[in-house]
């Protein structure tokens, strides 16, 4: 992981731990692709992982102190 993405990850991941009661959980698919999946605070996966932290990103967005926490920092 670069440190673009290791910057992106973080900020994406303390979005959603400090607005919602999800974190986002990176792993690999069976094939070895890098995912990024959604947990919610039971710990279970939340929908489909996404493979791109900017469609993480897109998705997260869609809640708006999510969103106005990520303008902020």
């Amino acid at each position: 992981m670069s440190i673009a993405e290791a910057s992106t990850f973080q900020r994406l991941n303390d979005a959603c731990t400090n607005c919602t009661p999800f974190f986002i959980r990176k792993g690999k698919d069976e094939d070895g692709e890098t995912t990024y999946q959604l947990v919610d605070g039971c710990g279970d996966d939340y929908q489909d992982p996404f493979y791109d932290l900017i469609d993480v990103e897109d998705y997260v967005r869609n809640n708006e102190e999510v969103s106005d926490y990520l303008d902020r920092h």
